[in-house]
């Protein structure tokens, strides 16, 4: 794997800056699809995932890049687990409130950082999951705890985040040896077949306006998928420190839930945005020290 460092922005890594924006467009989609309440999960997943791939395939075709890649075996097991988790989070998108289900995937870092301990032998100092803890207890602090959400859901939302987790594993094992829209290309052709097969069985046909919020829809997941698997795939940066850099979707959901669905926020609300951006900020701060800098991965 090339240990070359990616370009840096006023002292931001090109892996943090494709993170942030991978947020930003999960965001705006997972609104997007709460605004298409007409069409279950797997109709959602079938659309998005179909777009995507014919994207994929497009781009990579005008590239010269090979469709195949070299890493079949995890390039599959790789879409298997985002099928998972899409199917899982698109489930609880439009079963659950808004802000609830965005909270449960809130726990996905928290995976990812204890994935990255076992698989990859990153190293998570105790003040790093302290910082973790002071996060997501913002978290907690601004979605609250929903009576409406059932045990069933509330099991789904965990398989969720868990599958969620490992995916960024798994790109990072497979490493820059394939190119990142063959990655994407293997998830959207395994997500589109699963999610047409489910689909099938409670088919609602768009109408001509619903055409133009799908393909909307998928575009904005493609890019989101894509600065994602690129902020992964990069070696400078640890995958327990990019993960806490998914809670920056805490602040998109805030403002998309104000604009969009008239979400209003109280002082409890307030209290838990200044504990994720605390959070954050401490996780920076100890991120920029050379002594905490080494990097631990066994790739």
């Amino acid at each position: 794997m090339s240990s070359t460092n990616p370009p840096c922005l006023n002292g931001i890594s090109r892996s943090i800056q494709y993170m942030v924006l991978s947020t930003l467009c999960f965001t705006i989609m997972q609104s997007l699809i709460k605004l298409l309440p007409q069409f279950n999960s797997a109709q959602h997943i079938f659309f998005r995932s179909m777009i995507g791939w014919l994207m994929s395939v497009a781009c990579l075709r005008y590239t010269g890049v090979s469709l195949v890649g070299k890493n079949q075996s995890m390039l599959v097991f790789r879409g298997l687990v985002g099928s998972i988790s899409m199917f899982s989070f698109f489930y609880i998108l439009t079963h659950i409130p808004f802000g609830s289900a965005v909270a449960f995937k809130y726990l996905s870092p928290i995976a990812t950082a204890a994935f990255a301990v076992v698989f990859l032998g990153e190293r998570v100092s105790n003040r790093q999951w302290l910082f973790y803890a002071i996060t997501f207890s913002g978290v907690l602090l601004l979605k609250g705890f929903n009576p409406r959400i059932s045990v069933f859901d509330m099991g789904i939302g965990l398989l969720s985040a868990v599958s969620g987790g490992l995916l960024a594993i798994i790109i990072r094992h497979i490493g820059d040896d394939d190119h990142p829209l063959v990655i994407l290309h293997y998830f959207m052709a395994i997500s589109a077949m699963l999610g047409g097969v489910g689909a099938l069985t409670d088919w609602h046909t768009p109408t001509l306006a619903d055409i133009g919020w799908l393909l909307l829809i998928g575009i904005v997941g493609f890019w989101a998928q894509n600065f994602m698997t690129k902020s992964i795939q990069a070696p400078t940066e640890d995958i327990s420190f990019l993960a806490i850099i998914r809670y920056s979707e805490v602040f998109f959901a805030i403002i998309v839930g104000y604009v969009a669905f008239d979400e209003h926020y109280s002082w409890q609300s307030i209290l838990g945005m200044v504990l994720i951006f605390t959070g954050q900020l401490l996780s920076f701060r100890r991120r920029a020290r050379p002594a905490d800098n080494a990097k631990q991965l066994d790739l």
